[in-house]
């Protein structure tokens, strides 16, 4: 027993020590290599400078890359707002720089200014128009107001650039947006009879109420009876459905 053990050790020291043997020989070539072979093969290379290709096109740069003996590894396309589409924004390595021949270059090419589709804002709220401008990138330009019988306060009438078009990233598109339906301002209620107040809040479709009912002498008609608006309670535009309230004029 004792001597089928010291017969596993050694078996075991012997494979350490091949592989120890395997591992010098790999060192020792790889040291060889590095040292004597290498340095001749790549001072032979000749150091060449690398060319300025920044504004040009692929199609432009390329003949020049090869006369430096030089070629492209990689071309990478960004968005840009000022270098015109299809032209080389930078280089790696830059220009000027000593290298050696067959080197590769880093590319970045300009993909233009980014566009974005327009949506369609027709009927959204000018709120839910604008927050959809935003999350994609563009503006909301000029709103204009505009009273419309059947849009009810806020919803979007007309966009400025149709949808489906593609713009650039950030312009602004302007709407026209629904004020409701035709209004009135309180003061048109000034000075007139109750029979006329009657008639304006009907021709709006205004609900009217009288805050001084009690004070209304039943001895006179409408049309002899004179009022003015209640501004403590009566907004100063009046819209479609909104209630005036006016007061009797004393006699």
């Amino acid at each position: 027993m004792i001597r089928d053990f010291l017969n596993q050790r050694i078996g075991m020291k012997q494979v350490a020590i091949l592989i120890s043997i395997v591992f010098i020989i790999l060192f020792s070539i790889l040291w060889i290599i590095d040292s004597f072979v290498m340095p001749p093969y790549v001072h032979a290379i000749k150091v060449v400078k690398v060319p300025n290709i920044t504004g040009l096109t692929l199609s432009k740069a390329d003949p020049i890359i090869r006369d430096a003996k030089l070629r492209v590894a990689e071309v990478r396309e960004v968005y840009n707002e000022t270098i015109p589409k299809g032209r080389i924004i930078s280089q790696l390595p830059f220009a000027g720089s000593e290298v050696r021949e067959g080197r590769r270059l880093y590319i970045t090419v300009s993909r233009g200014i980014e566009k974005v589709l327009v949506p369609y804002l027709i009927g959204k709220t000018d709120r839910d128009a604008l927050l959809n401008l935003l999350s994609i990138g563009l503006q909301v330009g000029e709103t204009v107001f505009q009273e419309d019988e059947e849009k009810p306060y806020g919803t979007v009438l007309e966009q400025s650039i149709p949808a489906g078009s593609k713009i650039p990233y950030g312009k602004s598109i302007s709407l026209i947006v629904s004020q409701g339906p035709p209004g009135i301002d309180l003061v048109a209620f000034t000075g007139i009879t109750l029979n006329q107040a009657k008639i304006l809040a009907m021709e709006y479709d205004l609900i009217l109420e009288i805050s001084n009912s009690g004070d209304k002498d039943p001895n006179l008609s409408d049309q002899d009876i004179f009022i003015e608006p209640d501004i403590s309670r009566s907004p100063e535009f009046l819209r479609r459905g909104e209630t005036v309230w006016i007061t009797i004029l004393p006699r």
